[in-house]
C-alpha cells in the first residue's frame, strides 16, 4: 500500500511538473514570437529608412540638375547678350546687327530671372511639406510641371536667339 501511495504521488507530481513545463514552453514560444516580430519590424524600418533616404537624395539630385541647367542657360544667354551688343556696334559705320536686336536675349534673361524667382517660391512652398493637404500635394506637382515647361521654353528661346544670330550672320556674310 505504501508503494502504491508513493506511485500516485509521483504521478501527481509528474503531472504538475508537466503542466509547469508546458506553461514554460508556451511562454517561451510567445517570447520567441515577440522577438521575431520585433526583428521583422526592425528590418522593415531599416528598408523604409533606406528608401526615404534614396527619395530625398533623388530629389536633391533633381534640384541640383535643374540648377546646373539653369546656370548654363543663364551663362549662354549672357554670352548671347554680349555677342548681340558687340555685333550691334561693330563695325562702327555698318554694324552686323541692329542694336535693338539685343533686346531678345535681354528679355530672355528677364524671363530666366522670373523662372528662378518662381523656383524659390516652389522651394518655400515645399519647405512646409509636413503641413500639406492632399490638394497642396497636387498643387506642388502642378507647380513642378509648369516650372519644367517654363525652363524648357527659356532654353528654346535662348536657342531661338542663337538661330536668329546665325541667320543674321549668314545673311550679312
Amino acid at each position: 500500500m505504501l508503494i502504491a501511495s508513493c506511485c500516485v504521488q509521483l504521478e501527481t507530481m509528474d503531472r504538475k511538473e508537466l503542466e509547469i513545463l508546458e506553461e514554460i514552453n508556451q511562454s517561451l514560444k510567445q517570447v520567441s514570437a515577440h522577438f521575431e516580430t520585433e526583428e521583422v519590424f526592425s528590418e522593415s524600418e531599416k528598408l523604409i529608412s533606406k528608401a526615404e533616404n534614396r527619395v530625398e537624395n533623388s530629389l536633391n539630385q533633381i534640384q541640383n540638375t535643374f540648377d546646373r541647367i539653369h546656370d548654363k542657360v543663364f551663362n549662354f544667354n549672357n554670352v548671347l547678350i554680349g555677342v548681340y551688343l558687340v555685333l550691334g556696334t561693330f563695325p562702327d559705320k555698318a554694324p552686323i546687327l541692329k542694336i535693338w536686336t539685343a533686346i531678345f536675349p535681354i528679355f530672355n534673361l528677364i524671363f530666366l530671372v522670373l523662372i528662378d524667382i518662381r523656383q524659390m517660391e516652389i522651394h518655400r512652398f515645399a519647405s512646409r511639406e509636413m503641413e500639406w493637404t492632399p490638394d497642396e500635394r497636387e498643387e506642388y506637382g502642378k507647380r513642378i510641371r509648369k516650372q519644367t515647361n517654363l525652363s524648357l521654353l527659356a532654353l528654346m528661346t535662348s536657342i531661338g536667339c542663337l538661330v536668329y544670330l546665325i541667320i543674321a550672320l549668314i545673311n550679312k556674310g
